[in-house]
């Protein structure tokens, strides 16, 4: 996860030498490894290891399997004549991972370090800067640090807190840290490192009837699914799968009914797969950044197409995926993930959180978003969709830029353009079924890119 977080970046323009951020951390680089700073006292026992200097920590996000967001700390500790320890100053800093740091984020002083090396660091809530952020958008965060110096070279915990932007709770959050100069080796994230392993997709399919299935087990979990189908629906006909994705915080019901997508799917003769999300933190979200082995979504969104064109006659060179806001990124994660599944792909005020891979293959695009008054959540998808625009062009993807200026929201109006758009598309055929200028079928806001 680490890699794909530099490597996502690096695309993005952020760090790999970006000249962003500050070079905060090119000096003070903490104590050489193995070296406590502390002195034996006179009894001879033992030093007690000190902290001091500039760490890299990884700030594993507990409710996004494989999210780590990379910070500088930099810390100076001291040790009373009578054996107390304490961090004199506790300065934390936003991070690429690599050489680009923020400016101070918070400071907190005097925080007592107990015999056994435990601590407790209260954060004042903070903004991680946009440069710096998974989102590409300012996010904050109110934490508590919570953790034990184990030596001069390491030191570890348990984050708790929100993400203030997401209402999102960070319990099973967790970091480490380790020096500022060792940070070419990667962040590390908890105490004991684990390795996840990667979750088996469907090899007996559940049951997927029309209309509302709960309890469908994918990677071990229950999820919740609604599958449309068409009226009159013959499951010995090669039918296009349209998986369709809500928003953070939302439902399947505002996706499906919500957005009149059940209307005119049906009408345009898809099957519509509509996923729930997991509660994450307290939040119904999807993990756009997970790696597909271990993303619990990801699985998820391959058992269903796997189990609806067993059981309902989908055509696989005509599937299809759509979503809005969080769901509008997780469309950009499979579309950079899943291109060699989907024929094309709709996102609705989106973005990418993952970025392509060189293995990405250039499917057409449709991306749509509300203008400069697109903002949720404080994040800003104006700028994620002319992101998404730029990487998309210069990858070779065909790509129809729709700004319909409606700020964060998708119209019902809006399905019989991106449903033709995306009826158009078959897998394989990656250029676009469309040139300038654009039928009557698309509004005057549509554009070839």
């Amino acid at each position: 996860m680490r890699s794909h977080w530099l490597g996502l970046l690096c695309v993005w323009g952020i760090g790999c030498g970006s000249g962003k951020g500050s070079d905060a951390g090119s000096e003070g680089d903490a104590s050489p490894a193995g070296e406590d700073s502390a002195s034996p006292d006179d009894t001879g026992a033992a030093p007690q290891p000190l902290l001091d200097g500039k760490y890299v920590v990884g700030f594993s996000v507990g409710p996004v399997a494989g999210l780590v967001v990379p910070l500088q700390v930099e810390i100076q500790m001291s040790l009373s004549d009578d054996g107390q320890r304490t961090m004199d100053t506790f300065i934390l800093r936003a991070s690429d991972g690599a050489d680009q740091v923020s400016e101070d984020l918070a400071t907190v002083t005097m925080i007592p370090v107990d015999s056994g090396g435990g601590f407790s660091v209260d954060i004042p809530m903070f903004t991680l800067p946009g440069e710096f952020s998974p989102t590409s958008n300012p996010v904050d965060i109110d934490s508590v640090m919570t953790g034990e110096v184990r030596s001069s070279d390491f030191f570890c915990g348990e984050v708790s807190g929100s993400i203030v932007s997401f209402e999102m709770d960070l319990d099973g959050s967790t970091f480490a840290g380790s020096p500022w100069r060792d940070r070419i080796l990667g962040a590390p994230t908890a105490c004991e490192e684990t390795q996840l392993e990667d979750l088996a997709r469907v090899t007996d399919c559940p049951a997927l009837e029309h209309g509302r299935n709960t309890g469908v087990v994918s990677g071990e979990l229950e999820r919740e699914v609604e599958l449309i189908l068409p009226e009159g629906h013959d499951p010995a006909s090669a039918t296009p799968l349209l998986i369709a994705l809500h928003g953070i915080g939302s439902t399947i019901d505002a996706m499906v009914e919500g957005t009149e997508l059940r209307e005119h799917a049906s009408a345009g003769g898809f099957i519509v797969a509509a996923p729930g999300a997991l509660d994450r933190g307290g939040t119904a979200a999807w993990d756009p950044v997970g790696a597909p082995g271990v993303n619990e979504d990801i699985v998820l969104i391959d058992d269903l197409i796997t189990c609806v064109t067993e059981q309902h006659g989908v055509d696989p060179d005509r599937v299809y995926v759509t979503g809005m806001s969080l769901g509008g990124l997780m469309t950009g994660t499979l579309l950079s993930t899943r291109s060699d599944v989907f024929a094309a792909a709709a996102p609705f005020s989106g973005g990418f959180m993952t970025a392509p891979s060189a293995d990405t293959l250039p499917i057409p695009t449709l991306v749509s978003w509300g203008g400069s008054e697109d903002t949720y959540y404080g994040q800003d998808f104006d700028y994620l969709a002319g992101q998404m625009l730029d990487v998309l062009s210069q990858r070779g993807h065909g790509v129809i830029a729709c700004n319909h200026g409606q700020g964060h929201s998708l119209d019902p109006d809006f399905w019989p353009w991106a449903l033709g758009f995306l009826a158009a598309h078959t897998r394989g055929e990656m250029d676009l079924a469309f040139s300038s200028p654009l039928p009557d079928l698309f509004p005057d806001f549509c554009q070839v890119q």
